[in-house]
């Protein structure tokens, strides 16, 4: 095998960016570890970036796709955006952040695009349960709305043949108190803890292992 470089981009919100918790500990930099452990024995040299920012929805994740995926013509996109997106703010009168029709738009199109600049492996992930359970201006919960934007992610990702990562089923059957050992503490309750970073990269690690190995199968057919 000659050397050759992979570019994987992780893109998304806080949940990607890991806030909150050391850079040690996000679940970007545990399955980026991972992978460099895998290959440091092999002339595969991965190039793997972070390009998830706090607070973001998927219409200011498109905004700044050109600069942060299509710039670097990733072999392999990660892709994770919903808690912000399904979330509404008192000030938006019962409106979410982006409306599930355009989540599912803006979704489609970092597809799109993604591949126009040259990602053959595309993971679209749904998100993990939160303990966000009040009711907001809009008449149900972000953990309600979360559920009905993880559909959209589901029939986005069959719909564009992408592979689908599901996240919030590594979290299912989890009881509150475990619920709560995976996420920050109170007044948080969503976004992940050491042990929710640990338990996300479990879930992701094997399908972002095998969209590299089909990238390099496919380079040396």
């Amino acid at each position: 095998m000659k050397p050759e470089a992979v570019t994987l981009v992780y893109m998304g919100d806080s949940i990607t960016e890991g806030q909150y918790v050391d850079s040690a500990f996000r679940w970007t930099d545990l399955v980026s570890d991972g992978l460099q452990k895998s290959y440091i024995a092999t002339p595969v040299n991965l190039v793997l970036l972070n390009r998830g920012i706090s607070g973001e929805t998927t219409r200011q994740g498109l905004e700044r796709f050109a600069r942060d995926v299509q710039s670097h013509y990733p072999d392999v996109l990660t892709l994770q955006f919903g808690l912000n997106d399904c979330n509404c703010w008192v000030t938006d009168r019962g409106l979410p952040r982006v409306s599930l029709s355009a989540y599912r738009a803006n979704l489609v199109e970092m597809i799109e695009r993604a591949r126009r600049f040259g990602a053959s492996e595309i993971i679209l992930s749904t998100n993990h349960p939160t303990l966000r359970r009040k009711t907001l201006m809009s008449g149900e919960s972000l953990e309600e709305a979360r559920i009905r934007y993880n559909e959209a992610v589901r029939q986005i990702a069959a719909d564009t043949s992408v592979t689908f990562c599901d996240i919030e089923s590594a979290f299912k059957g989890l009881d509150d108190a475990k619920l709560a050992d995976v996420l920050l503490p109170y007044p948080d309750q969503l976004h992940l803890s050491k042990a929710g970073h640990e338990t996300y990269a479990a879930a992701i690690l094997p399908s972002i292992e095998s969209a590299i190995q089909r990238v390099i199968k496919r380079r040396d057919s």
